[in-house]
């Protein structure tokens, strides 16, 4: 049970997929092993193995021992989760500065203008966030912008594919912005002659669609919501303007581009 919360926590906040969480922690627990005994004691089939500890290496979460056969270690949990944890602080303390500076700025303007008002949402369950999501794309008339991870953009592009065709046919401006990377590859090059894309090294595990600058929604889908029907997945929609902004401040600080206007 223990090992099962770790493996969820680690997806939620640093975006690793099931199998490279599981390896990770089998790793830390195995000390220094090679693939076969990573295969073994982590449950992930060996013909994907290497390719999970080659993302792992790349993330500075493992290292590569110098023997033969080939051999894996962990690096410092302390060291390795230094710079997300240093980016996590980042953005709460960015939200502080940025709820101060609302809340000084409405006191002010209160009692002169009507504050802007919007509708607000909430979306329960990865099946329901979807057909949300299927919804928004379908009614897009202008623009549709997308901020998501490596894991967002894979679960996007399988269920709404077409979709994605059918903008460009209506000549809808479509922007997506997220990470490269060996998994969602395929899914970039397929989708880069259609789409603006922006490479940026965002992680979290959000989707954040913007339709029309006007509407929008961010969803948290997990890469262990395998269940069309699992609840715990959770979304925001919305039109009201003031928390767009808020989000769009959030977002263009996280990520490391500079060309993110939504």
């Amino acid at each position: 049970m223990l090992l099962s919360s770790m493996r969820q926590r680690l997806c939620e906040c640093l975006g690793l997929s099931e199998y490279e969480a599981k390896v990770y922690i089998a790793l830390i627990s195995a000390g220094v092993a090679n693939a076969r005994v990573l295969s073994v004691m982590s449950g992930v089939p060996r013909t994907k193995v290497y390719s999970v500890l080659k993302k792992l290496i790349e993330m500075g979460l493992i290292i590569e021992v110098p023997e033969e056969p080939k051999k894996f270690a962990a690096t410092a949990p302390k060291t390795a989760f230094e710079s997300y944890l240093r980016s996590y602080r980042e953005i709460v303390e960015n939200l502080l500065s940025v709820v101060s500076s609302l809340e000084e700025t409405f006191k002010k303007a209160k009692n002169e203008v009507q504050p802007q008002q919007g509708n607000i949402w909430i979306f329960n369950g990865r099946e329901e966030i979807l057909e949300k999501i299927r919804e928004m794309l379908s009614v897009a008339k202008n623009s549709v912008d997308l901020v998501t991870c490596e894991y967002g953009l894979i679960v996007l592009y399988k269920s709404f594919n077409r979709l994605f065709d059918d903008l460009t046919e209506r000549s809808v401006k479509v922007r997506i912005t997220t990470p490269p990377t060996s998994n969602n590859q395929h899914i970039l090059s397929e989708l880069k002659y259609t789409c603006k894309i922006e490479e940026t090294n965002f992680k979290l595990p959000l989707i954040f669609l913007c339709i029309d600058k006007r509407h929008f929604l961010l969803a948290n889908l997990q890469p262990e919501d395998d269940s069309r029907h699992l609840t715990n997945a959770k979304s925001v929609f919305s039109d009201n303007p003031v928390l767009h902004e808020m989000i769009q401040m959030l977002l263009s600080d996280r990520l490391d581009t500079s060309l993110l206007r939504l």
